[in-house]
C-alpha cells in the first residue's frame, strides 16, 4: 500500500486472480496517518470492476475506518449488532482472564461475568482489556478467586462513566474498562503495595500520547519521559501489560512500547484533560535533545550503526517539534547543514522534503505577524529551507555515508547564494568548522546549484549507452530503462517521492536463426551515432532468413510500461520480447521483422506495442496475445528510426532516415493524412498530442517541426537552436509545448503556438540527449543521456536565483592550472579561452576570444599572467591575461616551441604530485586512502570528468561539461 509506484501492477495482478469471481473485498482499519487516504481508497474502488459478475451481482469493496477524514467517503454501511453476550464474547473473555469455562458458569461468578459481557457489547478490545484486568487481580485476590469477578465488576461501576443516553456499542465502554484498569494499578489490589513515586500510573499512560498511531516507542525514551531508570521503567511497562493498557515487545534485545488505537486516542483524550498534547510532545521533545542532542546521531564514524532509539528520534522529532509548538527549534534544525547530513545518510530525504514544506506553508501564513524585519528574517528562513531541501535531494546519487564527501555537495549547491542570504552565510560557516578533515570545498562552480531548473538526478549504471528511453507519469513519478552498449542487459528504473528502484533484465538473448546481412549489421560497433549505423545498414540487409545456427541477438532498444510492469525489448535479430519488470523473465516473443529492430513505443495504456525497424516496415502488436496487430505498414523508404503510439493504441507515428514523417490508423493500415515532408535529413524523433492530431518530430538537420496531422501542413516555422542533430522529440497531452534533445547534450522546451523557446536551453548533460518526455502539466521535463544519467527539470519555476552562472556557454575542453597555483585557464567547445582565480572562482579579466573554432589545449605560465591556447582553427595564440590580448599567434605544428618560448611553467600534468598523499582523482572523484585500506569520497562531480590535483597547493581543477571546477584541499 505504500509503495504507490507498485500499485498499477499489483491491480493488474488481482485482475488476473479475481476476474472469474464475485467478490467482497474488505479492508480493515484504515487510517490517513498510514498513508492511506481517499486517492488510494478511490484506486482500490477498481477492484470491484477487476472481479468478475454475472446475473446483477456485482463484486463490493467495503472499509472500516475511525479516521474522521476518511468517514464521509462513499457509501455507509450498516451491519447488525454484535452478539453481546453470545458464546464468542464469552470464548474470548475466559481466554483473557485465564479462567476456565466452569469458573464462568459458576453461580458465584455468572452474575458478574453477564456485567461485563453486557457492558463490553462484544468489543474483541473491551472484552481483552476487562479479562485482563481481571486476571490480573484474580492472580492477586486473597480468598476465593470468584470474588475477583464482583470487585471488578464493582470498580467498573464506581468509575460511571457510562451514561443512558449513550449508545451501549462497545468503544462507549472502553474507556471503562481502561479507566478501571488504571484503577486497578493505581491501588494495587492485592499485590505487595509498591509505589512507583511522583508518576502516576494514570500519568504515565497520558504521557502515551506522545506516539504516533501504530507505532513502537523503545524503553530507553519511555523511561526517559517517565523519568523513571531502565529497570523501574520495564517494571512500570509489564504492569500496565497485564491490565491490558499496552504491549511489551522486544526486538533485537530492545525493549519497546505499543498500544492499540483505541487506548491511544484514550491517551490522547486524557492527556488534553490534564496537561495537554502540546506539553508532553514538548517533554519528549527535551528527551530527544537529551545527551548529545540531535546532531550526536550522525557524528560517529561514518557507516556507524544506529541504535533502535536514534532510529525513532530521527523518523519522529519533526512530528514531535511540530505538535509541541517548538517551531523556532524545528526551523533551525532545518537551516542546520549537520541535520541536512543526517537526513542524508540516513535516507530520510522524503520525509525530510514534507516536513520542511510543511513547515513552510506554516511560516508563510504567519508571515508579517511579528512587523516587517521579522518577516523578512522568516523570509530568508524559508527561502534556505526550501534551498536545502532541493540541496539534498540533488546530492543523494552523488553521496554514500562519508560526511565529508556530502558536505561538499551541500557547500557547492547552496553557495552561490551566500552574499544575499544570512541564513545561507550561516551554513557554510557551520560546515567549514564542522566537516572533517580533509575535506574538499567547492570554489567554482563544481555541481548544479539547488535552485535552478534541475529538481532530480538519477544516476544510472551504463556509461556510453545511447539506447534510453525515459517517461513520466501523471504523479510526477519517473520511469524508463536503458539498454547496456553490448546489448546484453537491460536496467528499468522507477523514481518516486520515496525512492529509486533498478531492475537489471538479462538473459534470454539466444536466437533461433539470423540471415548473413543481419549478422554483419549486428557485428558493427554500436558505441558510435545511431546515424551512422543506419546509413551503413541501407541496402545491406537481406529480407531473407537463412538456415543457420542459432546465435547470440542483442537488444537494441526497449520500452517500459510503468502502469502495468512490462518492459519490451527489441534485438538485432528483429525479434521483440515482453519481459515482466517483476519476475525478471520473457512472457512472450514477436517475430515478423526481417532486421534490426530500431525502435519501439507503448501504447498508453499497455495493451499495444509498435516497432520500427532497418527493414522499413513498422509492426503493431498485441501484448495480451503476442499476435500482429493488421499487416505491417509500409511506406517509409528508408529505416524507421523513430515510433511513437497514441494512448489507445490505434494510431501511430514513425520516422525514416528518408526525411519522411507518416501517420498511419493500425485498425485499418491506411496512412491518416499526406506523408509530413519538410526536414532535410533523417528523422531521429517522434511524437504526438494526446488526441494524435498533432505531431512533432526532430532530425539530424538540428531542427524541431510540429505538423497538423489531418492537413499535412507544418504548424509555423521550424523550430531551431540546436546545433546538432535532434535525437528525441515529446509534447504535452494538449499539443502547446514541446521539448527535444540533441547531440549537443541540450534539451529545449518550445512554445508550440510562438514558435519560441521556453527559458534557456537545459544544460548539464555530458552526453546527447538520446531521450525526453514531459508532464502532463508541462512544468517538469525528464531527459536521458549517454552520459550515464537521468535528469529532471522544473521548466516553470526553475529559472536560477541571484547572480547568473558566468563561464562558458559550451563545454570544457581542457584546463590548466598556474604554477603558483593562483590561476586556472580553461579552454571550450564555444571557442574561447578564460582564466580563473582559485581562491575566489571568479573569472580573471575579460575572455580571450579570437579563435573560430574549439579551444583543445590550454597551458598557462607560473605567475598565471600569460596564457597558451591551441584550436582546432590550426592556430596557436598566446594571450596576456591582465590587458586580455593576443602577443602572438602561431600554427598548431609549433605547439612545443612557442610553449617554451613563452612560458617558464607547464600546465597542471607536469605540477601534480599523485603520489604524494593518500588523496588522488578517479573518474569524477576525490578519494581519500584511509589507514585500514578503506575509501572515502571527499568530492564528486556530476559527470565522469577528469580531475587533477596539485598536491603542492592543494588545489584540484577539471572540467564537467560547461563548468570549470576548482576546488580546494582543507586538511
Amino acid at each position: 500500500m505504500r509503495e504507490q509506484s507498485e500499485f498499477e501492477r499489483i491491480l493488474a495482478k488481482v485482475q488476473a486472480w479475481f476476474c472469474s469471481y464475485v467478490c467482497l473485498f474488505i479492508i480493515d482499519d484504515v487510517w490517513v496517518v498510514n498513508d492511506i487516504d481517499a486517492n488510494i481508497l478511490q484506486k482500490l474502488s477498481v477492484l470491484t470492476d477487476t472481479a468478475g459478475g454475472s446475473g446483477g451481482r456485482r463484486s463490493r469493496l467495503l472499509y472500516s475506518t475511525r479516521d474522521r477524514e476518511l468517514r464521509q467517503i462513499g457509501e455507509r454501511v450498516a451491519f447488525e449488532p454484535r452478539e453481546k453476550v453470545g458464546k464468542e464474547a464469552v470464548d474470548m473473555l475466559v481466554h483473557a482472564s485465564e479462567a476456565n469455562r466452569e469458573e464462568v458458569d459458576d453461580a458465584s461468578c455468572k452474575e458478574a461475568v453477564g456485567e461485563i459481557l453486557e457492558i463490553c457489547c462484544g468489543l474483541p478490545l473491551t472484552l481483552n482489556v476487562a479479562g485482563t484486568s481481571v486476571r490480573y487481580m484474580r492472580e492477586r485476590w486473597e480468598g476465593e478467586v470468584s470474588g475477583a469477578w464482583g470487585a471488578y465488576v464493582s470498580k467498573m461501576k464506581r468509575r460511571n462513566t457510562i451514561r443512558e443516553e449513550s449508545p451501549k456499542d462497545g468503544y462507549s465502554s472502553l474507556n471503562t474498562t481502561l479507566h478501571t484498569s488504571l484503577d486497578i494499578l493505581e491501588s494495587n489490589a492485592g499485590s505487595s503495595g509498591e509505589t512507583v513515586g511522583e508518576f502516576s500510573f494514570r500519568k504515565m499512560h497520558r504521557s502515551l500520547c506522545v506516539m504516533k498511531k501504530q507505532d513502537r516507542i523503545p524503553l530507553s525514551l519511555v523511561g526517559d519521559l517517565w523519568e523513571m531508570d531502565e529497570e523501574r521503567t520495564e517494571w512500570c511497562a509489564k504492569e500496565m501489560e497485564r491490565v491490558g493498557l499496552v504491549e511489551l515487545q522486544y526486538e533485537k534485545g530492545c525493549g519497546g512500547l505499543r498500544v492499540h488505537d483505541l487506548t491511544h486516542d484514550f491517551a490522547v483524550e486524557e492527556a488534553n484533560k490534564k496537561e495537554g498534547v502540546e506539553k508532553w510532545c514538548k517533554k519528549m521533545a527535551d528527551v530527544c535533545r537529551a545527551g548529545g542532542g540531535l546532531f550526536a546521531m550522525s557524528e560517529g564514524r561514518d557507516g556507524e550503526g544506529k541504535s533502535a532509539r536514534e532510529e525513532y528520534v530521527f523518523e519522529n522529532i519533526y512530528r514531535v517539534l511540530r505538535q509541541g509548538g517548538c517551531v523556532e527549534e524545528l526551523k533551525r534544525l532545518f537551516l542546520s547543514a549537520r541535520w541536512v547530513k543526517t537526513v542524508i545518510r540516513r535516507g530520510g530525504v522524503w520525509q525530510y522534503e514534507e516536513a520542511v514544506k510543511g513547515l513552510s506553508r506554516d511560516l508563510k501564513r504567519k508571515r508579517g505577524s511579528g512587523g516587517v524585519t521579522r518577516g523578512r528574517v522568516d523570509e530568508d528562513a524559508v527561502d534556505t529551507m526550501v534551498l536545502m531541501m532541493r540541496a539534498a535531494r540533488l546530492s543523494v546519487p552523488f553521496c554514500g555515508e562519508n560526511n565529508a564527501g556530502i558536505y561538499f555537495q551541500l557547500y557547492g549547491r547552496v553557495k552561490h547564494k551566500a552574499r544575499d542570504s544570512g541564513c545561507v552565510r550561516k551554513i557554510l560557516e557551520e560546515i567549514e568548522r564542522y566537516a572533517p578533515r580533509p575535506w574538499v570545498r567547492p570554489v567554482s562552480e563544481c555541481v548544479a546549484r539547488a535552485d535552478g531548473t534541475l529538481v532530480e538526478h538519477i544516476v544510472l549504471p551504463y556509461f556510453g549507452t545511447q539506447e534510453i528511453q525515459v517517461g513520466i507519469d501523471s504523479r510526477g513519478e519517473v520511469y524508463g530503462c536503458q539498454v547496456e552498449e553490448s546489448g546484453a542487459k537491460v536496467t528499468v528504473f522507477t523514481q518516486s517521492a520515496e525512492e529509486t528502484k533498478m531492475v537489471r533484465l538479462e538473459g534470454e538473448s539466444e536466437t533461433e536463426s539470423q540471415g548473413a546481412g543481419v549478422l554483419e549489421a549486428s557485428r558493427r560497433k554500436r558505441g558510435g551515432p545511431l546515424r551512422a549505423c543506419f546509413r551503413m545498414c541501407i541496402g545491406s540487409v537481406k529480407s531473407e532468413v537463412s538456415e543457420e545456427k542459432p546465435s547470440v541477438t542483442r537488444a537494441t532498444c526497449s520500452t517500459f510500461c510503468e502502469r502495468k510492469g512490462y518492459v519490451v525489448m527489441g534485438y538485432d535479430d528483429g525479434t521483440l520480447r515482453l519481459w515482466s519488470m517483476s519476475e525478471k523473465k520473457v512472457l512472450r516473443s514477436f517475430r515478423g521483422h526481417r532486421s534490426r529492430v530500431a525502435c519501439v513505443a507503448m501504447s498508453g495504456n499497455g495493451r499495444r506495442v509498435v516497432s520500427g525497424s532497418l527493414d522499413k516496415s513498422v509492426r503493431v502488436w498485441d501484448l495480451e496475445t503476442g499476435a500482429q496487430v493488421g499487416d505491417a505498414l509500409v511506406g517509409q523508404m528508408g529505416p524507421v528510426s523513430s515510433v511513437a503510439m497514441s494512448g489507445d493504441g490505434r494510431r501511430v507515428v514513425s520516422g525514416s532516415l528518408d526525411w519522411i514523417v507518416r501517420m498511419w490508423d493500425v485498425e485499418t493500415g491506411a496512412h491518416v493524412g499526406d506523408a509530413l515532408v519538410g526536414h532535410t535529413d533523417g528523422v531521429f524523433g517522434v511524437a504526438m498530442n494526446r488526441d494524435g492530431r498533432r505531431v512533432v518530430s526532430g532530425s539530424a538537420d538540428e531542427s524541431v517541426r510540429v505538423w497538423d496531422v489531418e492537413t499535412g501542413a507544418q504548424i509555423g516555422d521550424a523550430l531551431v537552436g540546436h546545433t546538432d542533430l535532434v535525437w528525441s522529440v515529446a509534447m504535452s497531452g494538449d499539443g502547446r509545448r514541446v521539448v527535444s534533445g540533441s547531440e549537443d547534450k541540450s534539451v529545449r522546451v518550445w512554445d508550440v503556438e510562438t514558435g519560441a523557446q521556453v527559458g534557456d536551453a537545459l544544460v548539464g548533460h555530458t552526453g546527447p540527449v538520446h531521450s525526453v518526455a514531459i508532464s502532463g502539466d508541462r512544468r517538469r521535463v525528464v531527459s536521458g543521456s549517454a552520459g550515464e544519467c537521468v535528469r529532471v527539470w522544473d521548466v516553470e519555476t526553475g529559472a536560477h536565483v541571484g547572480d547568473a552562472l558566468v563561464g562558458h556557454t559550451n563545454f570544457v575542453v581542457n584546463v590548466a592550472i598556474s604554477g603558483d597555483g593562483r590561476r586556472v585557464v580553461s579552454g571550450s567547445e564555444d571557442k574561447s579561452v578564460r582564466v580563473w582565480d582559485v581562491e575566489t572562482g571568479a573569472q580573471v579579466g575579460d575572455t580571450l576570444v579570437g579563435h573560430t573554432h574549439w579551444v583543445e589545449s590550454v597551458a598557462i605560465s607560473g605567475d598565471g599572467r600569460r596564457v597558451v591556447s591551441g584550436s582546432r582553427d590550426k592556430s596557436v595564440r598566446v594571450w596576456d591575461v591582465e590587458r586580455g590580448i593576443t602577443l602572438h599567434t602561431g600554427r598548431e605544428e609549433d605547439w612545443e616551441e612557442i610553449t617554451s618560448r613563452f612560458l617558464k611553467t607547464r600546465d597542471l600534468g607536469t605540477a601534480s604530485r599523485a603520489g604524494r598523499t593518500p588523496i588522488f582523482s578517479r573518474e569524477g572523484r576525490i578519494v581519500q586512502r584511509r589507514e585500514d585500506g578503506s575509501e572515502a569520497v571527499l568530492a564528486q562531480v556530476e559527470s565522469q570528468a577528469r580531475l587533477h590535483i596539485d598536491h603542492d597547493h592543494g588545489v584540484a581543477v577539471g572540467r564537467a561539461g560547461q563548468l570549470v571546477v576548482i576546488m580546494k584541499l582543507v586538511l
